[in-house]
């Protein structure tokens, strides 16, 4: 009888062991994604910032506008110094930007990518490539209610 005790408590021993180590695998499984999507979302984050803060070749006063500036001005309709609108410049500043910094692709990670300026709640540029899928990271930078910018990759 006392044998029969002991094999049984082994047995219990050896099934909790079993199910922490599988609660371990679990855990250190669901902790991999979560900084895998931080990381990602990072990059959308530090994109947008990088954005803004990207010169172009729009110059108003003698001076080289960054894409925020120019944002501003091409809401108030506003032209650079040689006459170019404000807008235009902005539109094909940020598909050049967005083409070189964001390769899209099957052979790539990114599979596509949504960018919108919104003024007013108004859409003042978007843009979009690639495929959307059900993993995507984004980033949303607000400046007052009167301009919103939104990036979302998808992977």
């Amino acid at each position: 009888m006392n044998r029969k005790a002991q094999s049984e408590m082994v047995g219990f021993g050896i099934i909790v062991i079993i199910i922490a180590v599988l609660i371990l695998v679990f855990i250190s499984i669901s902790l991999s994604n979560n900084s895998s999507s931080e990381s990602q979302s990072y990059k959308s984050e530090a994109f947008v910032q990088s954005y803004l803060q990207f010169t172009t070749t729009c110059e108003k006063n003698t001076r080289v506008q960054s894409n925020l500036e120019l944002i501003k001005l091409c809401k108030n309709s506003g032209t650079c110094d040689d006459g170019t609108l404000a807008c235009k410049v902005l539109n094909e500043t940020s598909k050049d930007i967005l083409e070189s910094a964001w390769k899209v692709g099957e052979d790539f990670p990114v599979k596509g990518y949504e960018f919108s300026i919104f003024s007013q709640g108004n859409p003042l540029l978007e843009i979009s490539k690639g495929n959307k899928t059900s993993e995507s990271r984004g980033s949303s930078q607000v400046f007052s209610e009167e301009l919103q910018i939104d990036f979302i990759s998808y992977y």
